[in-house]
């Protein structure tokens, strides 16, 4: 068991930083991002609903221990799964800004814990996951997740990203500037990705570009 979890460290330490990860471009390390983070568990302890930061993929391995039940939905459902929480979820007197922005704000702080059922209810599709044993789940980037453990155990968890994750990473810069808070990910070192993004991504981005920075033929 000791000689599966090195081999999962190791993997993982290297993962960030692989030749298709555009976060190899990053200068300086960031602890859950760029390095692995190394998460116990024990019966009934949770984690809230949440996307990763900056809208980033992740990936989670399961070392040892009890089993993990994970909720989770399609990243096409993000605006409709926003829309039930901010109208059916908060309260607006603990929003910080009032609107998206708000309930923006009250989900990076990842405390938002609510049954799957309300988002049923409000015709928000919901998958359902037992993560077992040596076992892997993957999240993609604005798809919201959440889930417990049903006894002890150890996992370890990082992201990773793509070229087709740069304009996710745009959007998730936007909120944090709205918000006046300091991104995980440097702005600048963003931008120097786009070089690496530009040959893994298709038209659409270059069109979403377009339409974002309004930018002149």
């Amino acid at each position: 068991m000791s000689y599966l979890i090195m081999v999962a460290m190791v993997f993982s330490k290297k993962m960030s930083r692989l030749p298709k990860s555009t976060l190899r471009l990053l200068e300086t390390a960031i602890s859950g991002v760029t390095d692995p983070t190394f998460c116990i568990g024990m019966l009934f302890s949770l984690f809230a609903w949440h996307v990763k930061d900056h809208y980033l993929y992740s990936i989670n391995y399961h070392h040892c221990g009890a089993s993990k039940t994970w909720f989770g939905m399609p990243s096409d459902a993000t605006l409709k799964f926003e829309k039930v929480v901010k109208e059916h979820v908060y309260a607006n007197d603990i929003l910080s800004v009032n609107g998206e922005d708000g309930a923006f704000d009250m989900r990076l702080g990842k405390t938002t814990l609510f049954p799957p059922n309300i988002l049923l209810e409000h015709d928000v599709p919901v998958l359902k996951a037992i993560q077992k044993l040596r076992e892997f789940v993957i999240t993609f980037p604005m798809s919201y997740h959440t889930g417990f453990s049903h006894g002890f155990n150890c996992d370890e968890a990082m992201n990773f990203a793509f070229g087709d994750w740069f304009p996710l990473g745009v959007i998730a810069s936007l909120h944090f500037a709205h918000l006046n808070r300091v991104p995980f990910i440097p702005h600048e070192q963003q931008g120097e990705a786009v070089n690496f993004a530009i040959g893994d991504c298709s038209l659409e981005f270059f069109i979403f570009l377009k339409k974002k920075f309004r930018v002149e033929n």
